[in-house]
């Protein structure tokens, strides 16, 4: 009798303490301290230069703007913008809020943008990541094209 006492006791202490542990292990979990957010980060972007954080959103209407810094050694007359989320072509894509790029746009050294394009009906808090492209010829005359992609959490 008394060794399934002993046993029964054990249970019961160690029991509550367990219980205590996965009580307060759930309740973190459902503050979210276990799953955070996406991380709003830039790639590639290699002559243009990689936009600092928060230079960028996505909004849930599917406004999206990011602001870039021409960061090559040389001016660039752009004459090209893509902006896709996922497989799909954003919409208006524009720089500095002209959608007519076809003529070119001059950008000279160290000349900041802004890239804005409408991308959909996105949900408000999901992840998502957004491709843009910019191409044209630099003072030289030389073709460049310049991609990167930026990622984060819906506003």
């Amino acid at each position: 009798m008394k060794k399934a006492q002993a046993a029964m006791e054990y249970l019961m202490t160690y029991g509550w303490a367990i219980i205590i542990v996965i009580i307060v292990a759930a309740a973190l979990y459902a503050m979210g301290l276990f799953s955070p957010g996406a991380q709003s980060v830039s790639t590639g972007f290699p002559n243009v230069g990689t936009p600092e954080i928060g230079a960028w959103q996505l909004l849930d209407t599917g406004a999206f703007t990011v602001k870039l810094k021409n960061n090559a050694p040389y001016a660039v007359n752009i004459t090209s913008l893509t902006v896709e989320w996922g497989a799909t072509a954003c919409t208006t894509p524009a720089i500095n809020s002209k959608t007519n790029i076809g003529a070119g746009i001059w950008l000279g050294m160290g000349t900041e943008f802004n890239i804005t394009a409408t991308c959909g009906t996105p949900s408000s808090g999901s992840v998502y990541g957004i491709d843009v492209q910019v191409s044209g010829l630099n003072d030289k005359a030389m073709t460049f094209s310049d991609k990167g992609r930026v990622t984060g959490t819906v506003a």
